[in-house]
Formats: C-alpha cells, structure tokens, sequence
C-alpha cells in the first residue's frame, strides 16, 4: 500500500471517527523533548509477510517517530516480519520484526521495501 493510500485510510477513519464532521486544524503544538516525546501505539499482527529494509543500519525504534529509542537497527539482509502500520512522524511506519536478532519495533515505511505492511494496526 502506497503512502498516499495509507494516508487517504487515515483521513477517512479520522472522518468516520468523529461522525462525519471535519473539524478545522489548529496550531502544532511542540512535544516534549525525551522520552515524553515517544509514543508507541498498539499494534497487532495483522500482516505477517516477509519484508526486508532497503538499506543498513534502519533503527528500529520503540514509536513511530525518531524521537522514540532505538532498539536495534536492521540491515538488508536480515528478514524482517511485518505486523501493521501506523501513521506516525514524516509519514507512515510499520511494526517489524527483525527474524536476525528477535528485536521487534517501529520502522519508517520509506526504509523497507515495497513500504512496509499492508495492514492498518
């Protein structure tokens, strides 16, 4: 699923969320800095295919932003588990987990080939 599909299911669930209303957006609003800053939503495997990163040394982190911990980092060759996606920081992130070493997280969609999960978590 593209990244422009992902983010078309999030605006529609955001929709139906709020019973059809659109509701005007508002000023961002800065996170706080450290740990406070990571969130880590639920996830489930919903997915389960086979996915690989698309370069080395992908962090694999505890939230779907670079704010989180870094757990691990994947390499190209190691066979990753995807779970599901997450709209997260800069775009959409899919939970995985690294078959290599059994570290299992967060990792932006744009690192993994074929963009990560097909599942919404």
């Amino acid at each position: 699923m593209r990244l422009r599909t992902k983010l078309a299911a999030v605006a529609v669930g955001a929709v139906a969320a709020t019973g059809g209303l659109v509701l005007p957006t508002t000023a961002a609003v800065a996170a706080p800095e450290g740990s406070a800053a990571c969130y880590n939503p639920g996830w489930s495997n919903r997915d389960g295919r086979a996915g690989s990163a698309n370069t080395n040394g992908v962090n694999i982190r505890t939230g779907p932003t670079t704010e989180c911990v870094s757990l691990g980092q994947a390499q190209a060759s190691h066979s990753l588990t995807l779970h599901c996606w997450v709209a997260g920081q800069d775009g959409t992130w899919s939970h995985v987990r690294d078959n290599s070493t059994g570290v299992s997280g967060w990792i932006k969609d744009s690192l993994l080939n074929g963009y990560g999960s097909n599942a919404p978590c």
